[in-house]
């Protein structure tokens, strides 16, 4: 699937949202925009062109016209066509990325609570695709009637319900991908390890849990994280480990029974593995308050 990528921040930001019925006989005119032009087709059909490469956006499909680009209608509506559109803003200093998209890896960031920037992220949305139209929309309509009384105040309001928009682009892109079942049981599993991590680590009550062989469980796992369900375990280990040690005065063998590491001499020699400092050097460097 061919998918548009912006890194994020900066965010999109909405200039305008609009919807209208199209009789038969109407032909999109030929312009070029300096920002984006999504348009989502609820009936009907759309004929559209841009740079040459023509597109059929039929009813429950979206398309992204992108900036710097021109587009037009190819030729008239044969049905009445109902459409909506957003126009967006994107950064031109941010170089946006159009490529074809295989797979949904996500490798962890690593971050702590002690962190001072914002971490990097990304919106992916698809450049044409066929798209849930029942999702998607309540939101359309609510960012309709806001566009429609905007004020200065409910301006960041009408932003963030682009992104839950977009949100729901790139979530539905997912959900209809044939890596779809894969990446949801990835994200079962990194969520199954979090809820058990007190417990020690089972992999055939795993299995009997979530309903899967164990192996199965843990290629998924491996193919969006990149690590084995036992490495993501340590991972989650360690940064509960690290927020305890910054923010509460426990003692350093109940900090690693919290985090299900029981052998204290083993939870040093982890914690120091993964972070260069043993608990106690990180406690004596990020630890948030005194203790008198």
């Amino acid at each position: 699937m061919l998918v548009l990528e912006l890194p994020v921040p900066p965010f999109p930001l909405l200039a305008a949202i609009g919807h209208t019925l199209w009789k038969p006989g109407v032909q999109h005119a030929q312009r070029q925009f300096e920002v984006f032009d999504l348009i989502i087709c609820a009936k009907g059909m759309l004929h559209m062109e841009e740079d040459g490469i023509g597109y059929e956006v039929a009813g429950g499909m979206m398309l992204v016209l992108e900036p710097g680009k021109t587009h037009r209608g190819s030729r008239p509506t044969e049905l009445e066509t109902e459409v909506y559109w957003i126009h967006f803003q994107y950064p031109v200093s941010v170089e946006p990325i159009l490529k074809e998209k295989t797979h949904w890896q996500q490798p962890l960031l690593q971050r702590s609570d002690q962190d001072t920037e914002a971490p990097p992220g990304v919106i992916e949305i698809p450049k044409f695709a066929a798209v849930d139209l029942r999702s998607l929309q309540p939101l359309l309509t609510e960012m309709l009637e806001l566009h429609h009384v905007l004020t200065l105040q409910r301006s960041f309001e009408l932003n963030i319900l682009l992104g839950q928009f977009l949100l729901q682009l790139q979530n539905g892109m997912r959900r209809s991908s044939p890596q779809a079942r894969s990446y949801f049981l990835s994200e079962k599993v990194a969520a199954y390890l979090n809820q058990h991590l007190e417990q020690p680590f089972d992999s055939v009550q795993m299995e009997r849990d979530l309903l899967y062989h164990f192996d199965y469980l843990a290629r998924c796992l491996k193919q969006y994280t990149g690590m084995s369900p036992l490495q993501y375990r340590h991972h989650l280990q360690i940064e509960k480990a690290k927020r305890l040690l910054a923010h509460s005065e426990l003692s350093l063998k109940r900090i690693g029974e919290l985090c299900g590491l029981q052998d204290n001499n083993y939870f040093t020699r982890l914690f120091k593995r993964q972070t260069s400092l043993t608990p106690g050097e990180y406690r004596r460097q990020y630890q948030v308050f005194l203790i008198e």
